[in-house]
């Protein structure tokens, strides 16, 4: 018999390193095993958007998909989603074929979040996953960009990998968006919070950089990159926007120097940049600054095929450019498992 979940129910059963462990899992599967597993499909008409993510991971036994839908806006150069539903993991037993749970919503992974703010929960934790890979072990300043809901989870993703950061540089175009970040968030890390009014001032120095924002334009230039940072940024693609003219341009979070600087860079997957796209990535090749045989996917990485950080000196670089079905799938697999073991879902 399957289960059917609701999101909510799985309140405090799974914590942000078992999740963090999860999508590690289903990225090395996916390196391992890169046929069992697709770009996310998106369809589109006007401010409407359907994605689906299909994949499968073959040591852990699941395969399936998950589905979101959003009416989005956009306003003083960044993206909302005005609307969001509930986004939908189906997840099969790969081996038997029988479908093995339904979960209705995004998984509750940050207990500082209201129930309306449970979307979208699973970035941070790929975000999390490259990150933990790339970044030096020994990151104590943190440069953080953005102040929504995205820069809150990226802030306790990025101090759980990273225990020994102790300042964290908040940056956000609002001085009143960076205090009422700051005094939403510090009692959910150790580090100090403290407010940047400026973005150049933030970057500098810092060992690790998480770009965790809503904008359409760079807000990192390469520039300001110092030796031995690494660099994390979730903005993806406007494809569909820009063809049915929302936009006057592709998506940005940074500028071509900043591939120019990178000595290592990988994205969570490369065929979804070119697929989409996605400008931080597809235009610096495009230009020839770069090229894709010098992108290196996130579950090769994972998977032990691909290098990271070879020395302290170097800068490192990834994108997370869009979640995948085999980080869905092991989260699914995950939840399907605390579930089973705390007695709830109704069996279908």
């Amino acid at each position: 018999m399957a289960l059917l979940l609701r999101a909510e129910e799985l309140q405090g059963l799974i914590s942000i390193p078992e999740a963090i462990a999860a999508v590690r899992h289903g990225f090395r599967d996916q390196g391992e095993k890169p046929a069992y597993s697709a770009p996310r499909i998106r369809i589109q008409h006007e401010d409407r958007r359907v994605s689906v993510h299909p994949g499968g991971c073959h040591s852990l036994g699941v395969a399936g998909t998950f589905i979101h839908v959003e009416r989005f806006t956009f306003k003083g150069g960044a993206q909302q989603y005005e609307k969001a539903g509930k986004r939908v993991y189906v997840c099969y037993d790969s081996e038997s074929a029988a479908l093995k749970c339904i979960i209705v919503g995004s998984l509750p992974l940050f207990s500082f979040e209201p129930p309306e703010d449970w979307f979208g929960t699973e970035t941070p934790i790929t975000g999390a996953v490259g990150t933990d890979i790339l970044a030096r072990p020994d990151c104590r300043v943190l440069a953080l960009y953005g102040t929504g809901r995205q820069a809150r989870r990226h802030l306790v993703a990025m101090c759980t990998i990273r225990p020994g950061v102790e300042e964290v540089r908040v940056y956000s175009r609002s001085a009143d968006n960076r205090a009422a970040f700051i005094a939403k968030m510090q009692p959910q890390v150790k580090a100090r919070l403290v407010a940047a009014s400026a973005p150049e001032p933030a970057a500098r120095g810092a060992d690790l950089i998480c770009l965790a924002t809503g904008s359409n334009v760079p807000v990192l230039f390469g520039d300001w990159l110092e030796k031995g940072q690494h660099v994390t940024s979730i903005v993806a693609s406007n494809k569909g926007v820009l063809e049915q003219g929302s936009v006057s341009a592709p998506r940005r979070e940074f500028d071509d120097a900043v591939i120019s600087r990178a000595d290592v860079l990988v994205a969570t997957l490369k065929e979804q940049a070119i697929m989409d796209e996605q400008a931080d990535l597809f235009q610096p090749v495009s230009q020839g600054l770069t090229s894709w045989d010098r992108i290196a996917d996130l579950g090769a990485l994972v998977a032990g095929k691909a290098p990271g950080r070879r020395n302290p000196d170097e800068i490192t670089v990834f994108k997370q450019n869009s979640d995948q079905g085999v980080g869905f799938m092991a989260l699914a697999k995950l939840a399907h498992d605390k579930a089973r073991a705390a007695g709830i879902g109704l069996e279908i």
